[in-house]
């Protein structure tokens, strides 16, 4: 290795990682200043995602007072046929 290519490998080390860093730093300044906004059609999409979350709830929610129902009847030793024709109907509930 002669000293030109020395000097060319002193020269050429520092300058490549001072471009590089500050190119870095362009792209990140870059990208912090301008968030992406989410396209109109994402946000229908996350609108229905959120109404399809709401009325799985809600279904779930109906089989878990149905659990809670059956378990009750298997406690009390009954069929649930005979306590079905017990009941009373709730006011302020209808299927649907």
């Amino acid at each position: 290795m002669n000293k030109y290519d020395l000097v060319v490998a002193i020269v050429s080390i520092p300058t490549l990682a001072v471009t590089v860093i500050a190119l870095a730093r362009m792209y990140f300044a870059q990208r912090a200043a301008s968030p992406r906004a989410l396209a109109p059609e994402t946000d229908a999409r996350l609108a229905r995602i959120e109404q399809a979350v709401d009325a799985i709830a809600v279904e779930v929610e109906r089989i878990s007072e149905a659990q809670r129902f059956s378990a009750k009847l298997l406690a009390e030793g009954r069929r649930p046929t005979d306590a079905l024709a017990t009941a009373e109907p709730r006011e302020g509930r209808s299927r649907g």
